[in-house]
C-alpha cells in the first residue's frame, strides 16, 4: 500500500531549547545588573542575549518546510499482533537545503508515536532529476488488534542554526492501514465433520467406461505434464491430457452473530482493547473457517444476524478488509436470519454458527431450522450453557463450547470430536 502526500509542512509549535533558555536567563540577569553597577554595556549585552533566542523562536515558527512523504507497508495487508515494516520516503520539495533534524510518525495506539530518528539534511530541489533530495527512513510496529487504522502524519522536528529553539512541521496526512484478524490454517483433521451424504456431498460426474476419447482432450499450453495421457497420445499422434473431474460444490453457511446484545462482555473499545473479546474470537474463527471450507471445495456463504458487513470469501482481499472492519451493531436485520431457498424440502448442506450469548429468538430460530441442514455445528464463546447450548443440542446441533483465549485450531479439532460423538449417540 503506497500513498504520496506533498505540500508545505504545517507548523504545530515552537519552543526554546536549553541553550536558548540559558541565553535568555543570562541576558535578563545582565540587564538587571546594568543599573546598580551603572554600566550601559551590560544593558546592551543583556538585550542582545535576550533577543537571540526570541529571534530563534520566530525563525523556527515561520520557517516553511516543504516535503513529500510516501509510505509503503510490508506486508501491505497487516495482521493483528504481527510485526509490520513501514518504509517512508521523505523528499525535499523546496528550493533550499533542509537542516539536519529528527522525525517521528504518529501511531493510533500507545505510545501514540514512534521513536524519534535522525533525518539527514536534504539537498535543494531544482528539478525532478535533483540528487540528494530524498531519503528513506523506516520503523517496525505491531498492531495490537484488528481494524482499519490511520498512521501518521509524519512530524519533523528541526532547530535554528544555533540550536536555540526548535519547531515541528507536520508533513502529509494520515494513511489508512487495514489490519486483519490473525487467521490460522485449520487442520485437515477437522475434515471429518463435513457432511458426506445428501446434497452436501461434492458429486463426481466422470464419463462411464474407459473410453480414452471421453476422458482426454488435446494438450493446451500451460497444462501440467503430470496430466499427459500417454496411451491416448500414442493413439492420436499428439499430446493428450486427462480431463479434470467435474464437481458440483457443496454448500456451507456460517452464521456470525454481530448483534451487540449477543455478547455480555462488551465494554468501551480503545485503540488497544476491542469492544468484546468474545466477538473478536468469533470474527477470527469465522474468517479461518470460511477460508478452510472454501479450500475444501465448499461454496461458502456468511450470514450475519444484523446488517451485512462481510464480503464474500470468493473475493479474498475484500473479505479480509471486511473482517478488519466488522463491528457489533444494535439494529437487527430486517430480512430474517437465513435467506432460505424456495424449495423447503431441499437441503442446504452444512451450517456453522459462531456466537456467544445469543438472544433467545435467535437460538429458537436456529433450533427450529436444524432439519434444513445435513450438518449443524455451533461454536459458542463464553456463554451460559443452559440458555444457548441446551436448546441447540436438543434440536440436534453439535455444540463446541470455547473461551476467548482458546486456539481456533483446537476448537476445529474439538468440532470433529463432537460430531463423531453425536453420530455415535445417533
Amino acid at each position: 500500500m503506497r500513498r504520496s502526500t506533498r505540500g508545505w509542512g504545517r507548523r504545530s509549535r515552537a519552543r526554546l531549547l536549553l541553550r536558548g533558555y540559558a541565553l535568555l536567563i543570562v541576558g535578563a540577569g545582565l540587564g538587571l545588573a546594568a543599573y546598580p553597577v551603572g554600566r550601559v554595556e551590560l544593558l546592551y549585552l543583556g538585550a542582545l542575549l535576550v533577543a537571540l533566542p526570541l529571534f530563534a523562536l520566530v525563525f523556527v515558527r515561520f520557517r516553511r518546510i516543504r516535503m513529500g512523504v510516501a509510505r509503503r507497508f510490508s506486508p501491505p495487508l497487516a495482521t493483528a499482533r504481527q510485526p509490520v515494516l513501514a518504509r517512508i520516503e521523505v523528499r525535499n520539495l523546496a528550493g533550499s537545503r533542509t537542516p539536519e533534524s529528527t522525525w517521528y510518525d504518529v501511531l493510533p495506539w500507545r505510545p501514540f508515536g514512534t521513536r524519534t530518528g535522525g533525518l539527514r539534511a536534504l539537498s535543494a530541489h531544482r528539478s525532478a532529476a535533483s540528487r540528494g533530495t530524498a531519503t528513506i527512513v523506516e520503523y517496525t510496529f505491531t498492531p495490537p488488534r484488528r481494524g482499519i487504522v490511520e498512521l501518521g502524519p509524519f512530524v519533523v522536528d528541526f532547530a535554528d542554526p544555533f540550536s536555540l529553539a526548535s519547531g515541528e512541521a507536520v508533513v502529509g496526512e494520515p494513511q489508512k492501514l487495514v489490519v486483519t484478524p490473525d487467521l490460522i490454517v485449520l487442520p485437515d483433521t477437522g475434515a471429518s465433520i463435513h457432511a458426506d451424504e445428501g446434497s452436501a456431498r461434492a458429486l463426481q460426474r466422470r464419463a462411464s467406461g474407459g473410453d480414452d476419447e471421453l476422458m482426454t482432450r488435446e494438450y493446451r499450453s500451460g497444462d501440467p505434464l503430470r496430466r499427459v495421457h500417454w496411451r491416448a497420445s500414442a493413439h492420436h499422434g499428439e499430446l493428450m491430457v486427462r480431463q479434470e473431474e467435474q464437481r458440483s460444490h457443496a454448500e456451507a453457511r456460517i452464521l456470525l452473530d454481530t448483534r451487540r446484545n449477543g455478547y455480555r462482555d462488551t465494554t468501551r473499545a480503545t485503540p488497544e482493547q476491542p469492544e468484546s473479546e468474545a466477538f473478536e474470537w468469533a470474527v477470527r474463527f469465522t474468517g479461518s473457517l470460511a477460508l478452510r471450507l472454501q479450500r475444501s471445495g465448499f461454496t461458502v456463504r456468511i450470514v450475519e444476524t444484523a446488517a451485512r458487513q462481510l464480503a464474500s470469501p470468493e473475493q479474498l482481499e475484500e473479505f479480509l478488509e471486511s473482517l478488519a472492519a466488522v463491528n457489533l451493531v444494535d439494529e437487527p436485520r430486517t430480512d430474517g436470519v437465513f435467506s432460505l431457498l424456495p424449495d423447503p424440502g431441499r437441503s442446504l448442506g452444512s451450517v456453522f454458527a459462531v456466537m456467544s450469548d445469543a438472544e433467545p429468538h435467535l437460538v429458537d430460530r436456529l433450533a427450529a431450522q436444524r432439519h434444513q441442514f445435513e450438518l449443524a455445528i455451533a461454536f459458542v464463546v463464553d456463554s451460559r450453557v443452559d440458555a444457548v447450548e441446551r436448546p441447540l443440542r436438543q434440536a440436534g446441533w453439535a455444540c463446541v463450547p470455547v473461551t476467548a483465549d482458546d486456539d481456533p485450531f483446537d476448537a476445529w479439532v474439538a468440532a470433529a470430536i463432537a460430531r463423531e460423538a453425536q453420530l455415535a449417540r445417533a
